[in-house]
This record gives structure tokens, C-alpha cells and sequence, in this order.
């Protein structure tokens, strides 16, 4: 497959109907690089949020702690790139 082929493979928009639906798409690993629509606005994922995670004791294994974060998302305002840390 050609490089511009995969690009456009590599390229999804996803038009999402509710914001509860937009910020869990931001926890989707898988979803980094897409362009999802909102209410016609554009945000495009560039980094996955994690979210966080009890901590369960294992015997025998070091107890590992999971740092939760928000992802991070890229709006285009006229000639301005907006980052989006927090959606509310």
C-alpha cells in the first residue's frame, strides 16, 4: 500500500452526538491521531488520557501505582491551535 493510501486509512474523523461520548473516546488508545466532531467543532486526540485504577495487591509483585491523566486534544481557531486538557 502506498504512503498516501495509509495516510488516508491512518486518518478517521468520527462525528460524536454527545460529550460524554467525546471525553471517553479521549481514554481509547487506539484513537490517537483521529479527528472527532462535536457540535461542529473539531478535536483531534493527541494524546490518550488514563484513567485511574484501584490499586490491587498482588503477592510477591511490587505494588505499582497507575498516575491518571486527561488526554490531551488539538482545536484549530482561525490561525490559533488550542490544547484541551480539561472538558467540562
Amino acid at each position: 500500500m502506498s504512503s498516501v493510501n495509509q495516510t488516508l486509512v491512518d486518518h478517521e474523523i468520527v462525528v460524536v452526538s454527545t460529550k460524554v461520548e467525546l471525553m471517553g473516546q479521549g481514554y481509547i488508545y487506539d484513537n490517537i491521531g483521529k479527528e472527532f466532531v462535536y457540535e461542529g467543532t473539531t478535536f483531534l486526540l493527541k494524546q490518550a488520557g488514563i484513567r485511574k485504577m484501584p490499586v490491587l495487591p498482588f503477592m510477591g509483585y511490587p505494588h505499582v501505582s497507575v498516575i491518571p491523566r486527561k488526554p490531551t486534544w488539538h482545536i484549530s481557531v482561525n490561525d490559533m491551535e488550542l490544547i484541551v486538557t480539561d472538558i467540562k
